[in-house]
């Protein structure tokens, strides 16, 4: 998750906040505003977005634990952002094994059970005994006397402190302790994915176990949160349980299917995405010829791609765009073996290449197509971005309509939200 208005960077780091979080933000606020107010309504409203802030910092602290571990790990992290479920660390790529992933997973909820820790020591030292008024006081059963109490015992200002130090301790245990259920997207999903990516030794085995549970887990508490909505003043508790369940849901369904592509691209070789769209023109023909009966009376939008043969063996291929640097007095005597770019130059793969160095091979070198060579060195076929396509498409089963494939063979790139080389780097 990337975007949102950039507030600064840390750790070399970007930090963006998503719109949603002033939302979450501003219902804290109002929340944990009646926790303060009996001790001072004047300055309840203060403390209530002192609470909301400094938990988005702890926050911000959890995602920094999976960061900097992983940026001691030579991963490099894109970006932290904040919205209205907590936050997210954009990491780059996958670590290399499984217990250096689960490194990574578990420093989070480290972070934040250690920030549970050093807040309640906190609340001890501003307040000493007290504390057990302080828990008292912050239930909803409480009254105006407990915040007399705690008030005559310790002071305003340490009772507000100590009061605000055992909420934000509590609700970093939480943190800690939510981000450790086994289900993806979750850190515990993370954790999960790491033990059966070790049992197993197969990483996508493990998602496939942590992205199940997620989507178990999200349903669970969309259901649970369907009936709590139900329920007399169960509004607000069941409207957060159904939109984090399907939050949760969500993003395992998205873990699921990116594990799948992934397996995709490492399993579909280019013979089985290649085509013959190419035709072999003999070696000889002269310029003037070739262009009279292939391009000038050209009625396909989408051109084949043309390599030059003679004696039974293919020579090298031909590209149209290369006539416009000859003189046209010379098309008469030049042969398309004068012009032809050598095999041995072409950017080319074997049958049984991986469609995913096929797909690195078309974006780094920003090229049309690829050439496809058989065991002998002739050609074999020749492979677009929307052959490319096509083969995912049969492979995942996407409804994806042969016209939109004629489309990106014609615009020569892919969809913007095919991210193809992003996801091949991440699995590498």
């Amino acid at each position: 998750m990337k975007g949102g208005i950039r507030i600064g960077t840390i750790f070399n780091i970007p930090l963006f906040i998503d719109p949603s979080w002033f939302l979450i933000v501003m219902l804290m606020t109002w929340v944990y505003r009646a926790d303060y107010v009996r001790l001072s309504p004047n300055l309840s409203w203060l403390f209530g977005l002192l609470t909301a802030l400094l938990l988005f910092a702890s926050v911000l602290l959890h995602e920094l634990g999976h960061s900097l571990t992983a940026k001691s790990q030579d991963i490099t992290v894109n970006s932290i952002t904040l919205f209205l479920f907590g936050g997210v660390a954009s990491i780059e790529k996958e670590s290399k094994d499984p217990w250096a992933a689960f490194k990574v997973a578990i420093a989070g909820p480290l972070v934040s059970l250690a920030l549970g820790f050093l807040l309640w020591g906190t609340a001890l030292a501003l307040v000493g005994e007290n504390i057990a008024v302080i828990t008292s006081f912050l239930r909803p059963t409480a009254t105006a006397n407990t915040a007399t109490q705690l008030v005559n015992e310790v002071g305003i200002t340490r009772a507000l402190v100590g009061s605000m130090a055992v909420n934000l301790s509590v609700l970093n245990f939480i943190l800690g302790i939510f981000n450790l259920i086994p289900c993806l997207p979750l850190d515990g999903g993370q954790v999960l994915k790491a033990v059966v990516w070790k049992i197993t030794g197969s990483r996508s085995t493990g998602i496939r176990w942590a992205a199940f549970s997620g989507q178990v887990i999200g349903l669970s508490a969309v259901l649970s949160g369907a009936i709590v909505l139900l329920q007399p003043n169960g509004f607000l508790e069941g409207l957060w349980r159904i939109l984090l369940g399907g939050f949760v849901m969500s993003h395992a369904g998205n873990y699921l299917r990116m594990t799948n592509l992934q397996e995709a691209l490492k399993e579909i070789t280019a013979e089985t995405t290649m085509t013959r769209d190419f035709r072999i023109v003999d070696a000889n023909m002269s310029l003037r010829q070739f262009a009279d009966e292939f391009l000038l009376l050209r009625e396909k939008e989408i051109e084949p791609a043309y390599y030059a043969s003679s004696d039974g063996r293919d020579r090298g291929m031909v590209l149209p765009t290369d006539f416009r640097y000859i003189e046209r007095s010379q098309w008469e005597t030049k042969t398309l073996n004068d012009i032809a770019k050598p095999l041995k130059d072409l950017e080319s793969v074997e049958l049984k290449a991986k469609i995913g160095e096929v797909i690195q091979l078309l974006e780094s070198k920003q090229i049309k197509q690829v050439t496809v060579f058989s065991p002998v060195g002739s050609v074999a076929g020749v492979i677009d971005r929307g052959d490319v396509i096509r083969a995912l498409a049969r492979k995942m089963r996407w409804p994806i309509p042969e016209a939109y494939i004629q489309q990106v063979k014609a615009e020569g790139k892919f969809p913007p939200d095919f991210r193809l080389v992003e996801l091949i780097e991440q699995s590498s």
